[in-house]
């Protein structure tokens, strides 16, 4: 059967003469890994250049016994490539990424994980666009990303107080939204980074 995703690529690499592997994440698919043959060659009409925290339109079949996909066809939907404009943020997507590739398991949904890091990419790529007001830190991203992977896979425990359960509802939903992140003292960021931290070191997930 004939799959349609879209796609983020998390990371490349050289494959048989012309082809490329890529990795990443698909909001129906989790982890990806798809072959893009002749995605080398500037000139291939078929695909476009696939290149790091590009989202695609991807085609595959999915009844394959591998999880190692053949693209049949990859569309450009919309490109991050601002984020190589600031070396921090390319170093902060680029950690957010190997830990998606880390954790993510593959053939299973991520949308809410798949959302969030897009919108996390967006404000990367075009920091200009965002007032103070609205701005997201670095320090912000990463709990967003590590609050909506723990909550979407079950492994965000309730808080202690009603309160708390809605900042964390709150917080989840600011980032599949890419809207306003729910207040709250900005110390106690950090202090959430490092609870966020200790959950993943309990699960056993890699940083």
């Amino acid at each position: 059967m004939i799959a349609s995703t879209t796609f983020i690529v998390l990371d490349k690499r050289p494959y048989r003469e012309s082809a490329l592997l890529l990795r990443g994440i698909s909001p129906d698919y989790g982890r990806l890994s798809l072959v893009a043959h002749g995605a080398q060659a500037v000139s291939e009409k078929k695909f476009p250049c696939a290149d790091l925290f590009r989202e695609l339109e991807t085609e595959f079949r999915d009844d394959e016994k591998s999880t190692l996909f053949t693209a049949g066809k990859l569309e450009l939907v919309t490109d991050f490539d601002g984020i190589g404009n600031v070396p921090l943020h390319f170093k902060m997507a680029s950690r957010m990424g190997s830990f998606l590739l880390k954790n993510l398991t593959e053939n299973l949904a991520q949308p809410y994980t798949y959302d969030t890091f897009r919108s996390i990419l967006s404000r990367l790529a075009d920091p200009e666009l965002q007032t103070p007001e609205d701005r997201w830190s670095l320090e912000q991203c990463s709990v967003l990303l590590k609050t909506t992977f723990l909550y979407e896979n079950g492994l965000l425990p309730e808080g202690r107080t009603p309160q708390q359960n809605e900042f964390l509802e709150n917080l989840v939903a600011a980032g599949i939204e890419n809207s306003l992140l729910p207040e709250c003292a900005p110390k106690y960021w950090g202090s959430l980074n490092q609870w966020l931290n200790s959950l993943i070191d309990f699960h056993q997930l890699q940083r």
